[in-house]
């Protein structure tokens, strides 16, 4: 073999084994930066994710002790108290799930069923534990406002069974909109269509309720 062989022959071996080096695209610190975060922000999310699942099921064995505390009660001395801390007697039966009449027939002392004597007890745990942790005082009041942009209210979120939920929401870990994605994911379609833009008598752009009630 000839020396030009020999030397094209050691070309051909050496450009074989740097030519995979040369192929592989050279790793920046920006790219380890970039890894470095996608990783801190999977960490910082199954954080956030066990958080928020951790303070759910601490909410919902906060309700299910005090439920069982209040349900040692009479029906009557517990819907006495409902009504002393200003629920009327039509929001208690809409959240307990029943007519004004039964609530009637409870207060006169006709028994509930377990069912419905377990619900009146986590009505009476579900607004204490906003008066006692979440310093909420007026809780009819804050039941009756419209969560938001929507005419959706607390009372319609509790109606629906969403206590877990209503209650993160007056915690101030979730929003109105959070908690309205929970009660209708379709939520913000029906608010936008209960307005339309109109031209007004001065020529500008106004805002309405489909009913014809101008906004200001």
């Amino acid at each position: 073999m000839t020396n030009t062989e020999l030397l094209t022959g050691d070309r051909t071996r050496a450009e074989s084994v740097v030519s995979p080096a040369l192929d592989r695209p050279t790793r920046t610190s920006q790219d380890e930066l970039a890894d470095r975060a996608g990783f801190l922000h999977s960490v910082t999310r199954m954080l956030s994710d066990g958080a928020a699942g951790l303070h759910h099921r601490t909410i919902e064995m906060q309700l299910r002790s005090r439920s069982e505390e209040a349900a040692k009660r009479s029906a009557p001395d517990l819907l006495d108290e409902l009504a002393d801390l200003g629920i009327a007697w039509r929001d208690i039966a809409r959240m307990i799930g029943v007519t004004v009449p039964a609530v009637r027939k409870w207060r006169q002392g006709e028994p509930p069923t377990g069912v419905h004597r377990k619900a009146i007890a986590g009505l009476l745990a579900f607004i204490d534990v906003l008066r006692s942790e979440h310093h909420i005082m007026d809780v009819p009041s804050w039941l009756e406002m419209p969560l938001g942009a929507s005419s959706v209210t607390g009372l319609d979120v509790y109606a629906r069974g969403l206590i877990e939920p209503l209650v993160m929401h007056a915690a101030g870990h979730t929003s109105a909109e959070q908690l309205l994605d929970h009660y209708d994911p379709a939520w913000s379609r029906t608010t936008e269509s209960r307005f339309e833009i109109i031209t007004a008598a001065d020529g500008q752009a106004a805002i309405r309720m489909r009913d014809g009630e101008t906004l200001e």
